[in-house]
């Protein structure tokens, strides 16, 4: 059971409703941002003033969170809401624990079981090694031609939860009087059989989240890994696929499947799909329609998003099918082509969420199994311990499990793969699907990095794409607010 509703376990987004009520959106939104249409980021300027302010930012982030806990435990007294603050390490795990406490930093931080979680911490900290934390979190972007993000690289989003985990973890080894790490377990091979994602962006994507850890002075500390791949190592020859598929995808419920569609749907790899589609293979079964393919065949870049958007709006609302048909009218059956597409896109779509919630209830299968979720297994002195759990989808079953909202209050239910971020004028930055964003503040402009090979100290992957680092308003001293954008004030 999670806190959130089951279509907001995969995209946590607007979106959908936002297609509901504005129809138009999908229309109104740009397909892309070319290079040259916004400011540019150029190597030097991001090297030499905004990442020595990012790393500042994310020191400033730990040193806040360890005075207010060092503030709040003082004022504590007595087995108020920890037990044993007399014993060094049952004290070195309260303190860890009270971390965890932060609303800014926790979604549940009112309603967790702190004693529960200072005895895990407390058996933790009584092995060798450092503390260690792990948490399942992100998959590559997916831009649903350009509705949810504007391309499928990390981009500011990521640099800023990866900036909180950063002071995070930096937070927890002060705290502790010792060495604490994270490792984010990617979830994209765990779901690659429902959402037919290209292993290749997998591994680009975790490559590139490591590389902006290491240049927000994480090395060693934030480390990401492939959850399936975790998965196998400590279950032997029961690996992610098997697993995947111990519960029948056929024994899924039409209402299970219906209460998911619309996110799961979101996050399939469609220009994958389509090219998939295309080389004659039937992605989960369902083949296009000769008629579609030739059409789509004739201008692949074009159409493909042009399909995607349509059957993704009339997905959400059916009703907007004859807005649809209008920018078919010019295509030579044109009307019949559009309602194949959003029939090829519904039944993917539907297949998909089938096998997701299949691997989901695996998962959740395998947690029960093993040792309660949340807590390191009891250790022979001497050993390691397993990571201490943490969550950024907040389990109401698992009360001593920290649900982290790793881009702040602003946006405590949204994760960064599913986004872009807009700086205002004035105030923190905003996040939203594209398309949000865009009817939020139609006159946005990107921020694209300089061209360059091998001069980029960062997001080298972005540069000279069509991609952007970020969005931002007009009026908006937009060097200066990167500049600020992790300072601990502004989430």
């Amino acid at each position: 059971m999670t806190a959130s509703s089951p279509e907001r376990i995969v995209s946590d987004s607007g979106l959908p409703a936002l297609l509901r009520h504005q129809p138009h959106a999908a229309l109104r939104t740009p397909y892309a941002f070319p290079p040259g249409s916004g400011p540019v980021l150029d190597a030097e300027t991001l090297r030499e003033h905004l990442l020595p302010r990012w790393r500042e930012g994310v020191e400033k982030q730990a040193k806040a969170l360890v005075r207010r806990v060092r503030s709040t435990m003082e004022a504590l007294s007595g087995d108020v809401l920890y037990s044993a603050l007399d014993d060094p390490l049952s004290r070195r795990a309260a303190l860890v624990a009270e971390l965890f406490r932060t609303h800014t930093l926790v979604k549940n931080a009112g309603r967790l079981d702190v004693r529960a979680l200072q005895r895990t911490l407390a058996g933790a900290l009584s092995t060798e090694g450092p503390l260690h934390f792990e948490i399942a979190w992100g998959h590559v972007k997916r831009d649903l031609a350009g509705l949810k993000t504007p391309g499928p690289w990390a981009d500011l989003a990521e640099a800023l939860a990866i900036g909180r985990l950063t002071a995070l973890t930096r937070a927890a080894s002060r705290l502790s009087a010792g060495e604490a790490r994270l490792t984010v377990l990617s979830g994209g091979t765990r779901f690659q059989d429902a959402l037919l994602t290209r292993s290749e962006q997998l591994v680009a994507y975790d490559t590139q989240r490591q590389e902006v850890a290491e240049a927000l002075g994480a090395a060693g500390a934030v480390t990401f890994r492939d959850f399936a791949s975790v998965r196998a190592e400590r279950d032997g020859d029961r690996t992610g696929r098997q697993e995947t598929h111990r519960r029948k995808p056929a024994e899924i419920r039409d209402g299970e499947i219906r209460a998911r569609l619309h996110t799961v749907a979101f996050n399939v790899d469609w220009e994958n799909v389509l090219a998939l589609a295309a080389d004659g293979a039937a992605p989960h079964g369902v083949t296009l329609s000769a008629p579609l393919a030739d059409w789509l065949a004739g201008a692949p870049a074009e159409r493909g998003p042009l399909l995607v958007r349509a059957a993704a709006a009339c997905l959400v609302d059916p009703g907007a099918q004859p807005l649809w048909a209008d920018q078919f009218a010019t295509v030579e059956d044109g009307e019949e082509l559009l309602e194949e597409g959003i029939a090829f896109f519904a039944h993917v779509s539907w297949e998909a969420t089938r096998r997701y919630i299949a691997i989901h209830e695996a998962g959740k299968e395998t947690a029960a199994a093993g040792p309660s979720a949340g807590a390191a297994d009891p250790a022979p002195a001497g050993t390691a311990a397993r990571p201490v759990r943490l969550t950024v989808h907040e389990k109401r079953d698992r009360p001593a499990m920290p649900a982290l909202a790793v881009l702040g209050t602003r946006a405590s239910e949204l994760l960064p793969q599913h986004l872009a971020v807009l700086l205002p004028d004035s105030g923190g930055p905003e996040f939203g699907t594209v398309a949000e964003l865009h009817a939020r503040a139609p006159s946005a402009r990107p921020v694209h990095l300089a061209d360059g090979t091998g001069t980029q100290p960062l997001f080298g992957w972005l540069a000279g794409t069509s991609q952007p680092l970020c969005l931002v308003a007009p009026e908006a001293d937009w060097q200066r607010a990167l500049g600020a954008v992790l300072d601990p004030g502004r989430g």
